[in-house]
């Protein structure tokens, strides 16, 4: 098993921040699916990459589109937790989380979602093994035991669907092998962090059925103190357990079930408060940085994460082609409890109650025709559906409101893409999707959900009563998402391709806190980008460049005022940018490796937003404001090095830095982030042949305070959401 150990060019391992430049290869265990054509799809340096869904994994040099693809080897050596991590490995991406806990906030080439309405469709998708994640909720998971990711910039509606008119993360998990092996491994770390993970796999079935279980357990004490309790706050429990089984009942047939029960708990989403000067110390922890950032809280909240979910892949090779079906269910329950305010006194807390489960499936044929055609078509069905409660109470309770929402939402599609092979080198991408979407909503004001007769300090109890969530609605979409392309490959080392596509994002109804309100309209985003990839020195140099052009019509924006939310068609826009990636190998064991994002976002109109307080909106200073969370720069720059220690044992060394220019914090660009560094650094050493493996890390070794979300007019002081501070640790794992 000790797949670390079976790695060919042991000295790329560090090699994390220009993963796209990157010179390893993703392996499979599993024969039969995509995977399995790697070798003979890409040589023994090269990355594959199978978002397009082709019959046969394709080298990512060779792909006419923007991606970040890692595998497990490069992922791990930047020691990640969850999704967040994956933001310092590709340009002009930001992965972050929210008020609520669970939730992430993604936006990658100035696209996303900010925020925590139920109701808002994502801009990026999450895909996990090929499944699409109807919701933000419960979506910031730990990516433990990964076998590949790929990080897809721009909009990816011809072959990835709805929703992804920023791009989409697609990660799989990984897949049993047919030899009986496992890993096990620990981690200890500041902050009271104590992490063990033990993976177990083998055959079942000599040659039929292989079988893979693995289990993990991570916890924290939080990185935040609270000087009215003198405690730590912010601490998180989680504990993983996935299985995944492998059958090939015959030759060019295989299915993959994968069953995973996800749980995490903890205090609720730390608020470090903005109170009024002359009070209580406003941001200790930014005026004096330290090892925990300090906070004033009266209640540490709470948090309950559940989410179970299962995926069937099946692989018909049957010669001309490969038939794919992936089906995919997913049970989510999320529960919140926080002190919004950031006082010491019980002035605004908020319980928040997730319910959701969804059902989808693809079934898809890809086919290689001769040497002149490549071609993929499918078809897909996703039906969700959700239920969500909250509750606030202000001033010591005296107050209590409680408001609810469904949503039931059903789409369906049809899809195909094929690349045709043209004189002179030149290849034509020509694609395109159909989708029809309904989406069904109720909804019920603050105060419109009864509460309990007599006072009850269980805030949870509010939230569970039934509650009558008044008529509903029904809003149906339909959209063609054309592409199309054009590149050139005069040979290996170089590639240019020019691509336009249409997307779009689903509209609805706007969901928190209010009765039913009319729906909007789905955004709909025209994207071009011309691109070109290229190797030297024997691919000891990669550079890979893209520009892009997006011009959006019916813009969504979620507008954050005092207690409420809503989200409307808002905006006509323009984002335009380019993004470099540069890997270097001077010397045998020693990259150099850097990539550097530009993001240039301007609104065309933007009506419906009061910028002066006055309650009126003023649409010609709108119009001017910056995209808040969208820094115009971003980069990261990496050096990583192997030498050898004795005979058996390596050492990896890498220090990396990652880069962020200032950034608004809410719409009307009233608060911001500036600009700021952050660095890593870790050293690991490990046996070639003896399967241990001994390492030391840190991130943000400057310990440098960040706002990463806040919000603007609030009743009580000024609630804002930071980064982690200093963390470090010692991690040990042994692999046989």
């Amino acid at each position: 098993m000790a797949s670390w150990r079976s790695r060919r060019r042991l000295w790329l391992i560090p090699l994390t921040l220009m993963p796209s430049a990157a010179f390893a290869q993703t392996e499979s265990s599993d024969g039969a699916d995509q995977f399995a054509a790697a070798d003979s799809a890409a040589g023994e340096d090269d990355i594959i990459i199978t978002a397009r869904k082709r019959a046969e994994a394709e080298r990512l040099q060779d792909v006419p589109i923007s991606a970040t693809v890692l595998n497990e080897t490069q992922y791990e050596a930047i020691f990640p937790v969850d999704v967040r991590d994956l933001a310092a490995l590709a340009p002009n991406v930001k992965i972050q989380g929210s008020a609520l806990a669970g939730l992430s906030n993604l936006i990658i080439r100035g696209t996303g979602v900010v925020g925590s309405l139920p109701s808002d469709a994502p801009a990026v998708g999450i895909f996990h093994n090929g499944v699409f994640l109807g919701t933000q909720y419960a979506s910031l998971q730990d990516t433990f035991d990964i076998e590949s990711i790929e990080i897809l910039r721009g909009p990816q509606g011809t072959l990835q669907g709805r929703n992804v008119t920023g791009g989409a993360v697609l990660y799989r998990t990984k897949r049993p092998g047919d030899d009986f092996g496992f890993d096990l491994e620990g981690v200890l770390g500041n902050h009271g962090r104590g992490d063990l993970s033990l993976a177990v796999e083998g055959p079942v079935a000599e040659g039929a059925i292989a079988a893979r279980l693995v289990a993990l357990y991570r916890h924290n004490d939080g990185w935040f103190h609270n000087l009215v309790t003198d405690d730590p706050i912010g601490g998180y429990t989680t504990n993983l357990l996935r299985g995944t089984i492998v059958a090939r009942p015959a030759p060019g047939l295989s299915f993959t079930l994968i069953g995973e029960r996800y749980r995490q708990d903890g205090d609720g989403q730390v608020v470090i408060g903005n109170t009024a000067p002359g009070t209580l110390p406003y941001n200790a922890g930014y005026r004096r940085p330290k090892d925990k950032w300090d906070v004033i809280l009266d209640s540490p909240g709470t948090y309950d994460i559940k989410v179970d979910s299962a995926t069937l892949e099946a692989n018909w090779d049957v010669g001309p082609g490969v038939f794919t079906s992936i089906t995919g269910f997913r049970d989510t329950f999320n529960f919140s409890d926080i002190d919004t305010d950031g006082t010491p006194f019980r002035g605004l807390n908020q319980s928040v109650l997730f319910d959701a489960n969804q059902f989808s499936e693809e079934l898809r044929f890809a086919a290689q025709v001769g040497s002149w055609l490549n071609f993929t078509v499918g078809a897909y069905y996703f039906d969700y559906e959700h239920q969500f409660r909250e509750g606030r109470t202000i001033v010591n309770d005296s107050t209590i409101f409680a408001s609810g929402n469904s949503v039931h939402q059903r789409a369906k599609a049809v899809f195909g893409e094929a690349d045709i092979s043209l004189p002179y080198n030149l290849t034509a991408t020509v694609g395109g999707r159909y989708t029809r979407e309904s989406i069904t909503a109720r909804s019920r004001a603050f105060g419109g959900c009864p509460l309990p007769a007599t006072s009850d300090p269980n805030r949870y109890r509010i939230l569970t009563l039934p509650c009558d969530l008044g008529p509903k609605d029904t809003v149906k979409f339909s959209d063609f998402s054309p592409k199309f392309g054009l590149s050139w490959k005069p040979n290996l080392q170089h590639l240019v391709y020019a691509t336009v596509s249409r997307g779009f994002r689903s509209g609805g109804f706007s969901l928190r806190g209010n009765n039913l309100p009319p729906p909007y309209n789905e955004e709909r985003v025209t994207a071009f980008e011309l691109g070109y990839k290229g190797s030297w020195l024997d691919d000891r140099f990669r550079m890979n460049l893209a520009l892009f052009h997006n011009d959006f019509d019916d813009l969504q924006r979620t507008i954050i005022f005092v207690t409420q939310q809503r989200t409307g068609n808002a905006a006509k826009a323009r984002i335009q940018g380019a993004e470099l990636e540069l890997s270097f190998e001077p010397v045998e064991r020693l990259v150099l490796s850097g990539a550097l994002g530009y993001t240039d976002a301007d609104f065309q109109s933007f009506v419906g937003l009061d910028v002066t307080g006055d309650f009126i909106p003023d649409p010609e200073l709108a119009k001017l404001l910056e995209f808040h969370h969208v820094p115009k720069f971003d980069g990261n720059a990496n050096v990583t090095y192997t030498l050898a220690v004795s005979r058996d044992v390596l050492a990896d060394v890498r220090v990396a830095a990652n880069y962020q220019s200032k950034v608004f914090l809410d719409v009307a660009n009233t608060l911001s982030q500036s600009g700021f560094v952050l660095f890593d650094a870790s050293l690991a050493l490990r046996s070639e042949n003896s399967g241990w493996k001994v390492a030391i890390f840190g991130k943000n070794l400057a310990n440098r305070y960040y706002r990463y979300a806040a919000v603007q007019g609030a009743i009580f002081g000024l609630p804002e959401w930071s980064g982690a501070p200093r963390t470090f640790g010692i991690q040990l794992s042994y692999a046989y």
